[in-house]
């Protein structure tokens, strides 16, 4: 069983985590995020690695999931992101990425938040994970992660990202 936690507290005392852990596991965070609950019922209830790329809503706004597929990038082709009324669970269903992550003191906005996507990105350093099939992140608000990094290569990935409103 690989689980991977890390826990620190920034500057204004908040609770920061990055959870990494093998998808059979996710029940265990239901505590975390009650919506994980609907998360593992949608994954036990549909073939991921044969549904078509777009949004799939599960609770309206309050819970959704992208089905994406894309080619990995360098670093440097992409940059650190956060959202601010969202937690993502990640989970990739074909191919191995990277994903990054860093405290939010170690990056500066790059481009600033838009309330509609909910995204703002960020420069900086991060430290990098292996994201590939029966491993899941979960990322809430105001965490910062780089997603789709290559380890060299570049490959076709399929993900799934569920959004959970938090905020």
């Amino acid at each position: 069983i690989f689980v991977l936690i890390f826990v620190y507290k920034t500057f204004n005392k908040r609770r920061k985590t990055l959870i990494l852990d093998a998808l059979k596991n996710l029940k265990k965070y239901e505590n975390m995020l009650p919506d994980i609950k609907n998360c593992i019922d949608f994954i036990n209830s549909h073939d991921l690695n044969s549904m078509q790329k777009g949004r799939y809503e599960i609770d309206g706004t309050n819970l959704y999931v992208n089905i994406d597929e894309y080619m990995t990038k360098d670093k440097n082709e992409s940059l650190p992101e956060l959202h601010r009324k969202y937690a993502d669970i990640q989970t990739v269903v074909r191919g191995k990425e990277f994903i990054g992550y860093s405290k939010n003191e170690n990056c500066k906005t790059e481009i600033e938040y838009n309330e509609e996507k909910d995204i703002e990105f960020l420069k900086g350093d991060c430290e990098y994970f292996r994201a590939e099939k029966g491993r899941f992140f979960i990322f809430l608000p105001n965490e910062i992660h780089h997603p789709c990094i290559t380890n060299g290569k570049k490959e076709q990935i399929k993900k799934v990202v569920f959004k959970i409103r938090v905020n």
